[in-house]
């Protein structure tokens, strides 16, 4: 014992040295970057703020519902809340792998685990993660901006400013899914510090960072490793660094991705048992046209100034997303990757050369990925181009052969996304423009008119007009838990329901064709995530054969079809009355065949089906 207690006295001594010297770093790292971070910030805050005093009571409805559902899913799961099998969804009950419809967002989920148990709503974990993921965004693109320009302050946080709040981005800012692409800048980074200090901390970091972005999204894992491919395939056609190190990065890249096989095989098996695939035709559809990168965004300045001349119905011929990302940037990338051509005998700018050739691979091959299977330049997803002499005329592009030889591929519908890419490598290229301008021997008044000259066209065509446009629908503003999903929680012997509503769309919401189902089932899955009790009811990326058709069976509510609810093992009804005015006998006629009734209010009627 007497000697045990001058060891621990070292180790102890070790421990707080260490952690000096990591406050230390910390706070230097914080000092560095502070003013960056601030603006980002900042900007964050005030472009989300309608949804920051809103933050557990808003939801636009639609996608973003679903996506609150999924994390909410995942909450349960991870603590072993009524989840014994994890493909197996609390949505389309009795239906199985109902998790694998739709992206999982595990690693999401993981993140997000903490606001669970500061609000169990699921809107607040969605709300909060949504805007984190956009200050993420900025702040990773600004951090490697910071090291692309030699520690230019202002251009890199334009450039994380960009990535984060492009046309690009904020068409998707409901699809949580899609946002997780904030990891790319930081692996990036990651990449580029291995090939500058070699340290295996930053490979474990790297790894970390992987995971996190292949668990959060299938989409963007794919769109990722396209990018990292291109990345390191230019790093060795450029030799940016040595083979030795791309390899150690490469596997590491292979680890990551071998890391989702238990998840993967899970949605492979799915895929191949359900047809869950969409056809070229499919994905040409959702593919990004050459003539939508030169359609500016109707939200942003250029666009309002646009349709004041020339009126254009939609912002996109691709119905997913936008592809705009400035004429500027596009002319800006040419001329430094020219400047870099000229100057390439310049041992100087030898590690930038290799970058900007780099950088412009990455953009290239997800323009290119981006407009899908076939070429398309403007409406028609069938004609691909003008009609010559009575013939249709059709340009393959790579993403068919890309389909062909990785057919489980065949899920990704939203080919247009991959342009998130090409946007990436715009907002790195310009990072590196003040790095050449030094080059040039330009006097301070006319570089300082250039520059903001720059940046104003850079404002003008591609921030937003005004803060996140927030949903028309007054009943996205108040979605506290209704108190019979409090009943249903509490209660252990309430599972396995079947919600029923005459009626698709809310009082006085204008319905049509596509939302009129839609309306009433994405708030049904959403309180799903809160209750975490079975339903019948669902929606997602995949629906159940017959799903729809047998539904609708039940909402003329007969005798019969108890014997049917039962054969499904469904034991509760509950009847939302609010959303069943265009047939008000739907609940009578449940009560005179369903006696028991074990809940009602003013909005909910909860019925149990005799055994």
């Amino acid at each position: 014992m007497v000697k045990t207690k001058p060891y621990l006295k070292r180790q102890l001594a070790l421990l707080k040295m260490h952690s000096q010297q990591n406050l230390k770093t910390a706070g230097k790292f914080f000092r560095a970057n502070a003013i960056g971070t601030i603006v980002i910030l900042l900007a964050t805050i005030v472009f989300f703020f309608p949804i920051i005093i809103r933050i557990d009571s808003y939801n636009p409805g639609g996608d973003s519902m679903f996506n609150a559902w999924t994390l909410a899913r995942n909450h349960h799961c991870i603590l072993r809340q009524g989840c014994t099998n994890y493909v197996d969804g609390n949505i389309f009950f009795p239906n199985k792998d109902s998790m694998l419809f739709s992206e999982t967002q595990l690693s999401t989920g993981i993140l997000t685990l903490p606001l669970h148990f500061i609000n169990p709503n699921p809107i607040f974990a969605n709300n909060v993660f949504t805007i984190v993921s956009f200050f993420l965004s900025g702040w990773f693109m600004y951090l490697l901006a910071k090291r692309l320009s030699k520690k230019n302050e202002l251009f890199s946080i334009v450039s994380g400013l960009i990535f984060a709040f492009a046309p690009f981005k904020l068409v998707a800012v409901d699809h949580l899914q899609n946002q997780s692409i904030f990891y790319f800048p930081l692996i990036i980074l990651l990449i580029i510090r291995y090939k500058d200090f070699g340290k295996k901390r930053i490979l474990a970091g790297l790894f970390v960072a992987l995971v996190l972005l292949f668990y959060a999204s299938w989409y963007q894992m794919v769109f990722a490793l396209i990018g990292i491919g291109s990345f390191l395939l230019g790093s060795l056609i450029f030799k940016y660094f040595e083979v030795k190190k791309i390899l150690l990065l490469g596997l590491v890249v292979i680890l990551a991705t071998v890391s989702t096989l238990p998840l993967a095989i899970k949605y492979v098996e799915f895929s191949k048992s359900s047809g869950a695939k969409f056809s070229v035709p499919e994905q040409a559809l959702y593919a990004s046209r050459v003539t939508d990168y030169f359609i500016p965004q109707s939200e942003t300045y250029l666009g309002q100034f646009v349709r004041e001349f020339k009126p254009i119905a939609r912002n996109s011929y691709n119905p997913d997303s936008v592809s705009y990302h400035s004429i500027t940037l596009y002319l800006l990338s040419a001329i430094i990757l020219f400047i870099a051509y000229i100057k390439r005998k310049n041992k100087k700018l030898k590690e930038r050369n290799k970058l900007v050739a780099i950088l412009f691979l990455v953009g290239f091959v997800g323009l290119i990925l981006s407009l899908g299977p076939l070429l398309q330049f403007s409406q028609n997803p069938y004609t691909y181009v003008d009609n010559v002499h009575g013939t249709k005329v059709v340009f393959a592009l790579p993403y068919v052969l890309f389909s062909i030889l990785l057919p489980q591929l065949a899920f990704i519908r939203a080919v247009g996304r991959i342009s998130v890419l090409f946007l990436f490598a715009l907002s790195a290229l310009l990072a590196l423009l003040p790095v050449y301008v030094e080059t040039f021997k330009i006097a301070y008044k006319y570089k300082t008119l250039m520059y903001v000259l720059l940046f104003g066209l850079l404002f003008f065509e591609l921030f937003p007009t005004k803060q996140i446009g927030m949903s028309s629908n007054i009943h996205s503003y108040n979605l506290k838990i209704p108190a019979v999903y409090t009943y249903i929680k509490d209660q252990k012997d309430v599972n396995n329901i079947i919600i029923l509503a005459s009626d698709y769309a809310y009082p006085g919401v204008k319905k049509s064709k596509d939302n009129n189902f839609r309306t009433s089932v994405y708030e049904q899955v959403l309180w799903a995530g809160y209750h975490n009790k079975n339903i019948y009811n669902g929606y997602s990326g995949y629906f159940p054969k017959n799903y729809a058709k047998d539904y609708d069976d039940f909402l003329d509510f007969k005798p019969d079809d108890v014997a049917k609810l039962k054969a499904k093992k469904l034991r509760y009804i509950l009847v939302d009355k609010f959303l069943s005015t265009s047939d008000t006998s739907l609940n009578d006629k449940i009560s005179k065949i369903l006696p028991m009734k074990a809940y009602e209010d003013t909005r909910y009627a909860l019925y149990r089906i005799e055994n």
